[in-house]
Parts: structure tokens; C-alpha cells; sequence
């Protein structure tokens, strides 16, 4: 079958964190480097937000830019002498900020996490672009069966709690809506779409998660049901 390798991604052994060349959080270069080895590329060209800084080891682009890799990677406060760019997005300056730096309508790669309206953003990003790969942060916090997002909010900063992002759920039917399928998660933190037309397609390849409380709960606070 055309999709094997998406069901071999569960058995791709993540990266050693203190390997050389390996940035991201849970050492996931081995994840997306297997994935576009088997749905290739087009222009190699990337978006990252927030995209931290070069020092980080939180980057999911540094690798992939030392390899060859362009892009833009953005942050609302980023490592100084870096090459990434010092933006606070929002769902309103998000297409505005993809026109300013020249962003491909079919970019390779993008990677989302901006710690609370992660939902909204790629929501209006993906009403225009078709990003082939998409690593989206999710709230893995929340219990199964749970479909929200919080309320969007343009001022929104994370408050080192659970009042951020998005449910697994809700990442799911937002791939569903844009035509990707879910292919793998990490961590109960971060999730994987693949544009449907690159996957011999399923409506679900049934990826699931452990919910964890990996952050203090912060009561009182408006989500919306997606």
C-alpha cells in the first residue's frame, strides 16, 4: 500500500538530544526527515513560529536549515543574533506577515507553536496555503473526546499553564476541514499533518494520545467547541 510508511513513523526512533545537529524539542528531525523522504519535496522551503532561537534547542527548523533549508522563522521574542524574526502573530497579521516574507502558497514545511491561538492562526493560514507538512503543537492536557480551542484572543500570552492551544480533537477536525490527515503524534504535545493528496488517503490513521497534566490548571477560562 502506498501508506505503509505512515503507519512505520510510529516505530522511527527519536533523536538524541545531545547529537549534533539535532535542535528540536523531543529530537523529532528523525520524524519529518522520514516523512518527506517518502512524499519528497518541492522547494524546500519553510515556516516557523514561534520559532524560538538558534540557542534554544527548541527549534524544529535549525536542522533543516543547516542542511539547505529556507524559510522564515518568527517569534514574538526572539533569541538575539539569530536569524529569525522578532514578530508577535496574531490570526489578523498572519497572511499579511506570509505576504511580507514572500511565502510560498505550497511550502514544504511549517511548524506552529505559539503557546495560545495556535487553533485561529493556522485556521486563516490554511484558508489561503497548503503547506505538504504540518507540525502543530496541541494541548496535551486535555482529556479525549474534547473538541476546543481557547477563545481567540490578539493579546493572548502564555501563563505557563494549561490555558493555551488547542485539543487533540479539535487538531484533528481542523485536518479533516482542510483535506490532511493526522499521522502521528509526540509526547501528547505535538501533532503531525500530511496533505491528503501526498497519502494514499484515510479519514483517520488512528493516532491517539496519553492525556497528561504536564502544566498547573488554570480554572475559569473561556475555550470555544470546535
Amino acid at each position: 500500500m502506498q501508506n505503509n510508511w505512515v503507519y512505520q513513523l510510529q516505530n522511527i526512533p527519536l533523536a538524541d538530544r545531545s547529537q549534533e545537529g539535532i535542535y528540536s524539542q523531543f529530537g523529532e528531525e528523525p520524524i519529518y526527515d522520514f516523512i518527506f523522504e517518502n512524499i519528497g519535496t518541492t522547494n524546500l522551503f519553510l515556516v516557523d513560529f514561534g520559532a524560538g532561537g538558534l540557542g534554544s534547542q527548541m527549534s524544529n527548523s535549525k536542522s533543516l536549515i543547516e542542511r539547505g533549508w529556507r524559510g522564515v522563522r518568527m517569534d514574538g521574542n526572539p533569541d538575539p543574533d539569530t536569524d529569525i524574526k522578532k514578530e508577535f502573530i496574531t490570526q489578523e497579521n498572519i497572511l499579511k506577515l506570509f505576504k511580507k516574507y514572500d511565502v510560498p502558497e505550497e511550502l514544504d514545511f511549517l511548524s506552529v507553536d505559539i503557546d495560545g491561538n495556535d487553533y485561529w492562526v493556522l485556521k486563516k493560514i490554511l484558508s489561503v496555503y497548503s503547506p505538504r507538512v504540518i507540525c502543530a503543537e496541541f494541548n496535551g492536557t486535555i482529556k479525549h473526546g474534547v473538541s476546543k480551542a481557547i477563545k481567540y484572543n490578539p493579546k493572548h500570552e502564555w501563563g505557563n499553564n494549561d490555558y493555551y492551544g488547542f485539543s487533540f480533537e479539535a487538531g484533528k477536525k481542523l485536518a479533516q476541514e482542510f483535506d490532511y490527515a493526522v499521522v502521528l503524534q509526540i509526547n501528547s504535545t505535538n501533532m503531525y499533518f500530511v496533505r491528503k493528496d501526498l497519502v494514499d488517503w484515510q479519514d483517520d490513521f488512528g493516532i491517539t494520545y496519553t492525556p497528561n497534566q504536564y502544566h498547573p490548571h488554570s480554572p475559569n477560562r473561556e475555550w470555544v467547541n470546535i
